[in-house]
């Protein structure tokens, strides 16, 4: 990876190529930048510039963070003044409300889109029975197939993943 240096791979009848680093920079701001999409947490007025800036001073690490964010903070940034910096909280603050799918979809889930997180949340109607659920309950759901399946449970085999969730739970993301 140009940005990490860890090794980069490419996954089976894929055609991108992925860094393997687990705390490359680059992929956690494509992560945060994905997870406040319109079709994830449509968190209005956070785009990669400020991700970016929020990164590089070091108020966020996860997308959990996100939710701890000041008002002080943002306004503190370049180019963000205090009005500015009042809208993204009530942004932010409004996403915690969005649907199960947002949420689902917001996580960055390999394989899985915004028809399949509607899907789960159809199916399984919490983010903690998704986590709980086993290969074969996943896998005999309409439009989820063996390998985004497998991508489901890989994900939330993941310490820091579940960990992140914990914390978007206790900052009162539904």
């Amino acid at each position: 990876c140009p940005i990490c240096g860890a090794r980069v791979v490419r996954e089976n009848d894929e055609a991108a190529m992925r860094c393997s680093g687990n705390e490359c920079p680059a992929q956690l701001q494509r992560n945060i930048e994905h997870f406040v999409s319109r079709d994830a947490m449509d968190i209005d007025g956070l785009g990669p510039a400020i991700i970016e800036k929020l990164l590089e001073k070091k108020l966020i690490a996860a997308t959990a963070d996100l939710y701890t964010l000041k008002k002080e903070e943002l306004s503190g940034l370049d180019k963000l003044g205090e009005k500015s910096a009042s809208n993204l909280i009530s942004a932010i603050e409004s996403s915690k409300n969005r649907h199960l799918a947002n949420l689902i979809y917001a996580l960055g889930i390999r394989q899985v889109g915004l028809g399949a997180a509607k899907t789960l949340a159809a199916h399984f109607k919490s983010l903690d029975a998704l986590i709980i659920a086993d290969m074969t309950t996943l896998s005999e759901i309409d439009d989820i197939g063996p390998v985004t399946a497998q991508s489901i449970k890989d994900y939330f085999a993941e310490p820091q993943n579940l960990e992140n969730i914990e914390r978007l739970k206790s900052c009162g993301v539904n």
